[in-house]
């Protein structure tokens, strides 16, 4: 009978990874794509390989393993394990890159762990479907000030656009039935509003609709 000692380790079909979605750059909101381009003291965290033109590429805790935990690939970041402060830093640097929605792969355990600790930093994520007890925890790790600034960001789009959000939520509460479900959208749709009053614009009611309009033409 043959054992199972010496076997190799299974192989993962896909990666850890997470990445932008594909053509969701704005003007107003750039998303950058550039290896090594990360937030001020991130680098310092780590032991740090670089690749020839000397940008960080391979970010390992010590010197002891020969593969890195987390590894840039400037249009991705590949991560060995979920390790949860490694899923932090790699959602540090897709906020900092402007990757305002991203796409996840990888085991179950990595894309859970990056749509939770996700959600304090309103980025959305794409696959991964989260359970009841995955937006219990999220809303866990959300801290008091991010919850008070999302409280803020609703009163200002309710008082800045308040057409725009009443027929939003009209919408919303006749085509979806789940609480949970319309309490995402509605945030959704007030950090939508709070990116177009960032950029200068403002919405104006002419003509029976909503438009969008720079302060400046």
């Amino acid at each position: 009978m043959v054992g199972n000692k010496g076997a190799a380790p299974p192989v993962r079909d896909t990666e850890n990874a997470l990445s932008p979605v594909p053509g969701r750059a704005r003007k107003q909101a750039p998303v950058s794509r550039r290896k090594g381009d990360l937030p001020e003291g991130l680098e310092a965290k780590y032991l740090v390989e670089h690749d020839r033109r000397g940008r960080a590429e391979r970010f390992h805790r010590d010197n002891r393993s020969g593969e890195a935990l987390f590894r840039d690939h400037g249009r991705r970041l590949t991560a060995r394990e979920p390790y949860p402060d490694v899923v932090r830093d790699m959602l540090r640097i897709a906020d900092h890159r402007g990757w305002r929605e991203i796409v996840v792969s990888g085991d179950q355990a990595f894309r859970r762990e990056v749509w939770v600790q996700a959600q304090a930093l309103d980025l959305q994520v794409r696959g991964y479907r989260p359970r009841e007890i995955d937006r219990q925890a999220a809303e866990r790790k959300t801290p008091p000030r991010k919850t008070a600034r999302k409280d803020e960001d609703r009163i200002r789009a309710e008082t800045q656009a308040p057409t725009r959000m009443a027929q939003v939520a009209i919408a919303v509460s006749a085509l979806i039935k789940d609480p949970a479900a319309r309490d995402r959208l509605m945030r959704r749709a007030v950090a939508r509003v709070i990116r177009h009053l960032d950029a200068g614009r403002r919405f104006e009611r002419e003509a029976g609709r909503t438009r969008i309009r720079d302060r400046d033409r």
